[in-house]
């Protein structure tokens, strides 16, 4: 048995960014783009079909999430029952996701079976008919969940902080209950048929690659009629800066964000502000959680973000504290974000949050199934592994000066947005 001698020093090693796998790329005959990874021991495949179906593109709140949920719910010759018993008795998975710029449709299958469920999975896709009996019990699950969230200060914080900054996009459209009202079933087959049956959409499988699986795809998806991908419209950032304190009796914390519309991933100083983030609040050691939590005890966590989204990214700190320590949590909040516009960052500290952030990425890429993931993310916007190429070098390049000038250039106080809801004393 190998004894670890702690007299001892650890041999260090710098850490590197990965080594990511091939991407290799097929076209149907329509122009469908097929992006697969082939990676990995067990005879397991991850196969993805990514629509420009997100929440931006809705013409109704709801639209989106509804149709997303209910693809798999039945067609003309199938139901909802057909569908998942189908698919299960071959012990495969699926998922179904939505976000503000695109919606997900995957499937795990075992190798063996994916020439039986793939046209299963695909064809549910293609023809959902989104059945009145399902429909109905869907909305009144959400609209249950919807009056149940309401009531949390976190859920109101978060729609009242997205809604302001993005005020004037589609990013900033919040669900309201008497949604639920409006929304009918004809809204998802139009939204359906807009923005899937004719659609542009790219498609992902990664793991073992089955050695019949392109021919397969390209039988099953090479005949689905492609539109013209969306246009990318950049927001401008709103300069309507706001205080909202939205009191809530009887809340046990109060929830708090502070933020503003930020950058995007094509942006100059990008890489820089989100390592700041992480600096400030972005792992368990950050400036924040030292102080909010470690110190003060004012809450169980606290965190600092850039949020990512194709048309407009943003800056969001957030938190939940008791109501009588709120005015001690903003003020704290805003001396850290202070600190780093005043005061380099020691340059111990950025060579720790370099190693944290490339842990994280290697964490992230650690077989071909995250290594998918991560480039269909990366594709979302316009961009392909060799954003990790761009990144290794800014971070090789950080310097304390150089992020005291992000600091100043991004955080002012004055540039951002507030909103508290809860207890407020």
């Amino acid at each position: 048995m190998y004894m670890l001698d702690r007299a001892k020093e650890l041999a260090y090693n710098t850490i590197e960014m990965p080594n990511f796998l091939e991407v290799k790329k097929d076209t149907f005959k329509n122009g469908l783009n097929l992006f697969y990874i082939d990676g990995g021991d067990l005879d397991i495949c991850h196969l993805e079909l990514i629509f420009e179906a997100g929440t931006k593109v809705q013409s109704k709140p709801l639209q989106a999430a509804l149709c997303n949920a209910m693809l798999l719910e039945g067609t003309l010759k199938s139901s909802a029952d057909e569908i998942h018993n189908q698919i299960d008795a071959y012990g495969a998975y699926t998922n179904l996701d939505v976000n503000a710029d695109r919606a997900i449709v995957s499937l795990y299958t075992l190798n063996k079976y994916f020439d039986t469920v793939v046209p299963i999975f695909i064809n549910a896709i293609k023809n959902a008919n989104f059945p009145e009996k399902e429909f109905t019990i869907l909305k009144e699950q959400r609209r249950q969940s919807f009056r149940i969230n309401s009531e949390k200060v976190d859920f109101t914080a978060r729609n009242t902080f997205f809604g302001h900054i993005y005020k004037n996009h589609s990013y900033g459209q919040i669900a309201v209950l008497e949604n639920f009202d409006t929304i009918q079933r004809e809204d998802l087959e139009a939204f359906h048929a807009l923005h899937y049956k004719a659609a542009n959409f790219k498609t992902y499988l990664s793991g073992k690659t089955p050695p019949n699986a392109k021919e397969i795809l390209e039988d099953l998806l090479g005949d689905w009629t492609l539109s013209k991908q969306n246009p990318r419209v950049l927001f401008t950032k709103n300069t309507s800066i706001a205080k909202i304190h939205i009191p809530k009796k009887g809340a046990l914390q109060s929830a708090i964000k502070i933020g503003c519309v930020s950058l995007t991933s094509h942006d100059k100083d990008y890489f820089e502000l989100k390592f700041l983030a992480v600096i400030l609040g972005g792992y368990f050691g950050s400036r924040l959680m030292n102080n909010i939590r470690e110190d003060k005890g004012l809450t169980y966590g606290i965190g600092a973000m850039c949020v990512q989204k194709e048309e407009a990214g943003c800056f969001v700190i957030s938190t939940e504290v008791k109501g009588e320590s709120v005015q001690l949590a903003l003020t704290e909040i805003y001396k850290e974000l202070k600190r780093l516009r005043e005061e380099l960052i020691p340059q111990e500290e950025i060579n720790l949050v370099k190693s944290y952030v490339m842990g994280q990425i290697l964490a992230a890429s650690d077989g071909s199934f995250a290594q998918a993931k991560l480039l269909k993310n990366l594709h979302t916007n316009a961009l392909d592994f060799d954003f990790y190429k761009s990144y290794q070098i800014v971070l090789n390049e950080l310097n304390p000066q150089a992020l005291m000038d992000i600091a100043n250039k991004y955080l002012k106080e004055e540039d951002l947005c507030e909103v508290v809801v809860g207890v407020i004393s």
